[in-house]
């Protein structure tokens, strides 16, 4: 059985399975993600690219937008919680749009990245 985008969603952030907004980041995600690209996995495209668009617009997780934020959007290399200590990777991101300032961004590069390259234009979308 194939799993839907908002049960994906429901599971990994559920944040934004209950938010009324929900329909409004998943059409924003299909304007942006080709199903032919994706083909079978195109729904976790869809859900990851979601919650990536909902987190960076100021939802989600008190931690996932506190981190985000004090690193201006750097990825966090480290983290300890004895004497408080975050350090964030160094250089910016070359993710588009900064999709490796949050773990659902990093997820859906990383569902970007199994796919084969063929057909993807330049700025990385396949459209």
């Amino acid at each position: 059985m194939a799993l839907s985008p908002r049960q994906i969603i429901a599971a990994i952030c559920p944040e934004l399975s209950g938010s009324p907004s929900l329909p409004v980041f998943l059409e924003m995600a299909a304007e942006v993600t080709g199903k032919g690209f994706y083909g079978k996995i195109y729904p976790y495209a869809l859900a990851y690219l979601s919650c990536h668009l909902f987190t960076v617009a100021g939802g989600g997780s008190s931690t996932e937008k506190t981190v985000m934020n004090m690193g201006g959007g750097a990825p966090v290399a480290s983290m300890s919680e004895g004497g408080l200590s975050i350090s964030f990777a160094q250089g910016g991101t070359t993710a588009p749009s900064s999709l490796g300032s949050t773990k659902y961004g990093k997820m859906y590069l990383d569902l970007r990245k199994s796919r084969p390259t063929m057909g993807v234009n330049s700025g990385g979308l396949y459209l």
